[in-house]
């Protein structure tokens, strides 16, 4: 993911009532050859909110409240409600057919606090479910998507000393998901989740956390072209990152052609691990969509913690990658959203920590 080291952790255009096909497209040539389809994915990284990182100073059990708080009132200040409106934005303007998100966060609290009794995720009041305030904007602006496939990943709680006392602690916990959205005109079939078998253990306070990472696939019929589109966030540290990437790169190779694969896969070209060389190339026969269509460093990866960055300087890495595999699955475009100073929220944040990467293709019959 993002400098988070340890958790990354439809629309339809309303047009006319009935309308079931995209109905406003401004990329310019619509023009499709006969017996092809030609649609967008999009992929994109909702960013959990805050540093997740910083629970790994704590040494001792008693240091993780006051960690806990200072991460969570980060989370609250970048204000997902808020960014929520940008990338329906986004994806108002982009009309995917398609969405892979990853860090799609639940966030829930229980006070008192019952963690030394009982440390094991159960608090159930929901202050934050960035799946449920996102459709809420989509559904705001008229547009048709839906919640095709979801995987629950990582799940933990800490007491958090949210009042600022030690004695008065609130359970704070964060559920991570990776979800597939599809756009109304979309049919969805055979829709498969689950989660990798290797989990990158963090130690937290003298404990660790076992952080689950996952992956979602369906078959999707678009314009009536038949394709099988895979969503997954792969672990940013080592082993977990090379392991993982070998469990996909398995997976993969059992799935029908044509093939698209999306997803934060904190690995890409240059990358310290050996990820990306594991899942694109010949063991899979997936290509690396941006390397063919793409025009410049296409970097997606990441602004500060806090997400008011006041320029881009920040993203250095190309890890949020849109990956196809099949004789007659050919990329057209490749864009890079959530860059441009126009794109932040009224107060002056980024949509996320990451860019988000939108590509066109056509598939022909």
């Amino acid at each position: 993911m993002t400098p988070l080291r340890f958790l990354r952790l439809a629309p339809l255009l309303a047009c006319a009532p009935l309308c079931l096909v995209a109905c406003n497209d401004d990329d310019g040539d619509d023009s499709v050859l006969p017996g092809a389809a030609q649609f967008k994915v999009m992929t994109r990284n909702l960013y959990l909110g805050g540093n997740i990182e910083l629970l790994a100073t704590a040494q001792t059990p008693q240091q993780i409240p006051a960690i806990a708080a200072q991460l969570y009132t980060t989370v609250q200040a970048t204000n997902f409600p808020e960014r929520a409106k940008a990338i329906a934005d986004e994806i108002q303007s982009t009309n995917p057919a398609l969405v892979g998100l990853q860090e799609v966060s639940l966030y829930r609290t229980q006070s008192p606090s019952d963690f030394a009794s009982n440390p094991v995720p159960n608090a159930q009041t929901v202050t934050y479910d960035f799946l449920a305030i996102l459709l809420a904007e989509l559904q705001s602006r008229g547009l048709n998507y839906r919640a095709a496939a979801t995987v629950q990943n990582a799940d933990a709680e800490v007491p958090a000393a949210l009042a600022g006392n030690a004695t008065d602690l609130t359970d704070v916990r964060l559920t991570d998901r990776d979800v597939i959205l599809a756009r109304g005109d979309v049919q969805i079939a055979n829709v498969v989740t689950g989660n990798y078998a290797y989990a990158q253990e963090v130690p937290v306070g003298g404990a660790s956390i076992r952080f689950l990472r996952g992956f979602n696939k369906l078959d999707a019929t678009v314009d009536g072209a038949r394709i099988t589109f895979v969503n997954t966030h792969l672990e940013t540290l080592r082993p977990g990152n090379e392991n993982q990437a070998t469990e996909l790169a398995a997976l993969v190779n059992t799935y029908d052609r044509p093939l698209i694969v999306v997803g934060d896969l904190n690995t890409g070209p240059g990358a310290a691990t050996t990820g990306y060389p594991t899942i694109v190339g010949p063991g899979t026969g997936l290509v690396d969509a941006w390397s063919t269509v793409g025009t410049g460093d296409g970097f997606t990866c990441c602004f500060s913690e806090t997400v008011n960055d006041a320029n881009t300087d920040a993203l250095d890495e190309r890890i949020d990658l849109v990956l196809y595999a099949g004789d007659n699955v050919n990329p057209q475009s490749a864009v890079v959203v959530g860059t441009l100073i126009d794109d932040r929220t009224n107060s002056g944040l980024w949509p996320s920590d990451h860019a988000g990467l939108v590509v066109e293709f056509r598939v022909d019959d």
